[in-house]
């Protein structure tokens, strides 16, 4: 990526003229601690007037990490509910960096949020399983947020009915951060072949507990399993035919990902296939989402960049699945 002056001017009024005043006031509230940042790190002072200078060079001028330069064209806005709730984060930001680095997060522990909400070693799921308001505001929003990405008409799972016929002893579908359980009642209602006493959803024990007193009549058969995909899974989900981690990995850094595709390593049955459902990472993309995800850790990727974490656990991408509407993607991943 190139970048010059005349190109930050149109970042700007391309985003103030893509939303509404209440959006471009949090656009800009995050806008003044990216501005703030900069100026700390003499971004400006490197960036040419006229001609352009590569992200990568000047990432080496100011001793700093060429992703956070790499922003891209900006379609502004902020799609998700949640980003209402990082705008007071912008202070953090340059205190992060000042602190760190001019980098993204590397751990889930140690982010701006958790700077932030004076949680300066938890991860943004543990923060929030600590303030009840929080967490009952973030359950509600994945909760609606499970009904974007329909996968019917996307991932296509009649391949499954054969072997879950085959298999009486295993859970066939496991729905990974599944919240409420209303993806995969979708799925179940899409394919009644499937058992749904084999399907689960896994999540984070507050999470569960949410569901498990919530759950929608026509799913009470399904398994609801406690734990975290960082650690071991418990036995009840090992063996999984298909493992669904639906937005999940982009909420975590790179090394956390490795964990959880080590995890799925070690739970996954010679015939298991993982699928990622994810908006992937390109060019026209939302800035403000790629900086909302960093404050807590996390960040956007492109189907290279999952295919090189997961083939680092033994797991090979097979195929990518577009739902164009959505912007998402089910990336297929099968053992290498």
């Amino acid at each position: 990526m190139t970048i010059n002056g005349e190109h930050a001017v149109a970042q700007h009024l391309q985003l103030k003229n893509a939303v509404g005043p209440n959006v471009a006031y949090l656009c800009t509230a995050m806008e003044i601690g990216v501005i703030k940042a900069f100026i700390d790190w003499k971004v400006f002072d490197h960036i040419p007037d006229e001609g352009q200078i590569s992200s990568s060079s000047l990432a080496d001028m100011i001793g700093g990490e060429q992703e956070l330069l790499d922003l891209g064209p900006d379609r502004g806005g902020f799609p998700d509910a949640h980003a209402q709730s990082l705008h007071p984060l912008h202070g953090s930001f340059p205190a992060y960096l000042a602190l760190h680095g001019f980098s993204s997060p590397k751990h889930a522990q140690v982010t701006p949020f958790g700077m932030a909400t004076e949680h300066p070693n938890e991860n943004v799921y543990e923060i929030i399983a600590g303030d009840p308001k929080l967490s009952k505001e973030f359950d509600s929003f994945i909760g609606r947020a499970s009904k974007v990405f329909p996968m019917n008409g996307v991932y296509d799972l009649s391949w499954m009915q054969k072997q879950a016929a085959a298999t009486r002893d295993r859970p066939l579908f496991v729905d990974i951060g599944g919240s409420n359980g209303h993806a995969l009642r979708d799925i179940l209602k899409d394919h009644p072949w499937l058992s749904a006493e084999r399907c689960a959803v896994f999540d984070r024990a507050p999470t569960i507990e949410h569901t498990r007193a919530n759950l929608d009549d026509s799913i009470t058969s399904i398994q609801l399993v406690a734990g975290s995909v960082l650690d071991v899974l418990p036995s009840p989900v090992q063996g999984a035919l298909i493992y669904q981690l639906h937005r999940v990995l982009n909420d975590f850094p790179d090394d956390d990902v490795r964990r959880c595709w080590k995890s799925l390593r070690t739970a996954a049955a010679p015939d298991t296939r993982v699928n990622v459902v994810e908006e992937l990472l390109q060019a026209n993309r939302n800035v403000a989402q790629d900086i909302s995800l960093m404050l807590v850790g996390g960040k956007r990727r492109n189907a290279q960049m999952h295919a090189a974490l997961a083939g680092e656990a033994g797991f090979k991408l097979n195929r990518i699945f577009p739902d164009t509407y959505n912007d998402c993607s089910v990336l297929e991943f099968l053992l290498a």
